[in-house]
């Protein structure tokens, strides 16, 4: 079993794709709502606002502590459960592994586009400079010629 805290994973699907993940049978989880930890003192400490779902058929274990609130962190762990789900059950062919990789394929093709853009203000900086350089040396040679 595998112990997941949600403060540390960034993937934040798009909404609209949670709708694609597999869904949570109520039977199958068990769920928890603990004391807080770590940062924010006593306000923390001494408020049941974390929540811990198991899921019993996996034994994926999700913590929650994201916000103030036991609801949304309710919401938020049940939705962090259905990505851990779709990645055990599909692997790399997961949603959030697709998603993963489509993000960083734009961001690999978005670099290859800033690459190109800065070697064409480079050449154009360079011709400017070119023609900049002979304009002066070309006015110093009449000025010493007349």
């Amino acid at each position: 079993p595998s112990i997941i805290n949600i403060r540390f994973i960034s993937t934040a699907l798009p909404d609209s794709w949670y709708k694609r993940l597999p869904s949570i049978d109520e039977k199958d989880i068990e769920e928890k709502a603990i004391k807080g930890s770590g940062p924010g003192g006593q306000a923390i400490n001494k408020t049941q606002n974390c929540c811990q779902i198991k899921h019993i058929p996996t034994g994926i274990v999700v913590t929650c502590q994201q916000t103030r609130f036991l609801e949304k962190n309710r919401f938020l762990a049940r939705r962090q459960l259905q990505e851990r789900l779709d990645i055990y059950y599909n692997g790399d062919q997961s949603l959030v592994a697709q998603y993963k990789r489509e993000k960083s394929e734009r961001k690999e093709i978005k670099r290859i586009e800033t690459k190109k853009t800065l070697e064409k203000k480079r050449a154009f900086k360079s011709e400017q400079d070119i023609y900049s350089n002979s304009n002066i040396n070309d006015k110093l040679l009449d000025k010493t010629i007349e």
